[in-house]
């Protein structure tokens, strides 16, 4: 059994790097691949890039070249749950696009044609991540994510994102590519990032300020999923 973890900067991945044993290392097309062992598990790591594009050409080779048995996304979000601050630990249970509409064509919004609306993650996934953030005493949300190409810090975006998506808990810029390329690979997926940031004019701010922090808070989890998985 193999397990995948994608994160999009080297921030985010490098904790579980520097974790691994027996270190391989792979760049294809301006993504990295290191492969090892944690805990005398395999493990292969994917540092994709930001944005969409990157994440889904990065999660496809990814699949192709190391033949995972499970896919986790680590790294930082912006949430939007009330009860969501700096440091706590969002789960998805759903990943979406809120920065598409093809609704003229009779589609939900944020859903691609050929592709259902949404991406549900894997149960058994999502419910180990739930049980362990709580084991370590860190605060969690599991719900819907949603992914777009830009930086939300607006009160205008928010209102949008949260009128199209009501259910919506964080947002960020890969989740639901990372999702939508293991959906076609038959691959079980889970979200797990820790928030960065808590989206408004402000969050650059707190993005850039808290980001060492939400890599800490989401690499523990993955972690700890790696010892109970396999």
């Amino acid at each position: 059994m193999k397990l995948g973890i994608i994160g999009a900067m080297a921030q985010e991945v490098e904790i579980l790097k520097n974790t691994l044993q027996d270190l391989k290392i792979t760049e294809i097309a301006g993504c990295k691949i290191f492969e090892g062992k944690i805990n005398n598990k395999e493990v292969a790591l994917l540092q994709s890039g930001i944005g969409k594009t990157a994440a889904a050409m990065g999660t496809a080779l990814f699949l192709q070249l190391t033949k995972l048995d499970y896919v986790i996304n680590t790294g930082s979000a912006g949430g939007l749950d009330k009860n969501l601050n700096v440091g706590d630990i969002v789960i998805s249970t759903e990943a979406r696009y809120h920065d598409v509409d093809v609704t003229a064509f009779g589609y939900e919004i944020g859903q691609l044609p050929a592709n259902p609306a949404g991406f549900v993650a894997d149960k058994e996934l999502a419910e180990l991540a739930f049980s362990l953030t709580q084991q370590l005493g860190e605060n969690a949300v599991s719900g819907l994510i949603c992914s777009g190409d830009l930086f939300v810090n607006s009160g205008e975006m928010i209102t949008k994102i949260c009128k199209n998506f009501p259910q919506v808990v964080a947002v960020e810029m890969e989740a639901a590519a990372i999702a939508q390329v293991c959906h076609a690979f038959g691959v079980p997926f889970v979200v797990v990032r820790a928030i960065s940031d808590v989206a408004d004019k402000e969050s650059h701010l707190s993005f850039d300020e808290f980001l060492p922090l939400a890599a800490q808070k989401s690499s523990a989890i993955v972690l700890k999923m790696i010892e109970h998985l396999g």
